[in-house]
């Protein structure tokens, strides 16, 4: 939810209590009546479809997401130093359920994932005795723990594909602006007690009135770029966005931030020595942080 939809949800419940508690100056009005009572229904539909909206568990969130690259990556390190140690001992039954990399976990939906990451915490906790502290502590192991559960206990989903419900989102909309009418219409009746009854007058006013509103937020590109094969984030990869002036390059995590773009469909190049050229094509949304995986192949 946005914050001017925040302030709408707040500014419906304010105009509605205050004349709720001032039944006795409208009474007779009809006019005032009928469009204090069409709000309270309005507002109500408004509630319903923002909690049908939160009730959608299958959403992108962007923290999901980094959690989940960030319990990955862990994983993927902490299984290479296990095969490190097995190897040392000849222990090749282990070594095979060790031998997995990032891709492994990560390139598949959050349900896989998880059951991904608890099967290697099982397997490295049964050698922990042996592992630790030479090859893996268990302070280590237990923050993998800690991480798995946070990833996992973390709402949404960690794919940029999922994103909420257009109909939802385009209801809830919808139902405030039946909101916005009733409030100005409630503002215009309200005139007629300027003089006679003043303070109801000016409560109706501020009530009616949403706060000032920050300016819209700036429409951003974030792409997270990574290597196909082992998942890993790649460095000073550049990008040419046809929405862009400038040519940025990639950090050590593999992010490139835009700002400000214009939305709308865009043609993305990306450039690495070592890699095949990538061109995809990307639809940007206005005033969010439009954020999108990009997967390298060697060459």
């Amino acid at each position: 939810m946005t914050d001017i939809q925040k302030a709408k949800f707040k500014r419906n419940s304010a105009v509605i209590d205050y004349l709720e508690s001032n039944k006795k100056v409208f009474e007779n009005d009809e006019s005032l009546i009928h469009f204090y009572e069409k709000l309270i229904k309005d507002h109500q539909k408004a509630i319903e479809s923002e909690f049908e909206i939160s009730k959608d568990e299958t959403a992108y969130n962007l923290e999901k997401a980094r959690l989940k690259k960030e319990v990955c990556t862990l994983a993927s390190n902490l299984s290479q130093t296990a095969q490190a140690a097995f190897v040392e001992w000849g222990e090749r039954n282990l070594l095979k359920d060790a031998k997995v990399g990032y891709v492994h976990f990560s390139r598949y939906n959050d349900f896989i994932t998880e059951e991904r990451l608890k099967n290697t915490y099982r397997i490295l906790h049964k050698d922990i005795h042996s592992l630790s502290p030479k090859y893996i502590t268990s302070e280590e192991l237990a923050s993998f723990k800690e991480k798995i559960k946070e990833y996992a206990d973390t709402p949404g989903s960690s794919s940029i594909l999922d994103r909420p419900s257009t109909e939802l989102t385009g209801k809830l909309r919808a139902d405030l602006k039946l909101t916005d009418t009733d409030t100005r219409y409630i503002l215009e009746i309200a005139e007629k007690y300027k003089i006679e009854n003043a303070d109801f007058y000016n409560k109706i006013v501020d009530y009616c009135t949403l706060p000032p509103m920050e300016e819209e937020p700036a429409t951003t590109v974030t792409f997270l770029v990574s290597d196909s094969k082992d998942g890993l984030p790649l460095t000073d990869v550049a990008v040419k966005l046809n929405k862009l002036e400038e040519t940025p390059v990639s950090d050590k995590d593999g992010k490139i931030f835009c700002s400000p773009v214009k939305a709308g469909r865009g043609v993305a190049t990306f450039a690495l020595p070592g890699y095949n050229e990538n061109v995809s094509i990307v639809k940007i949304k206005a005033a969010t942080d439009n954020v999108f995986e990009i997967l390298m192949n060697k060459l």
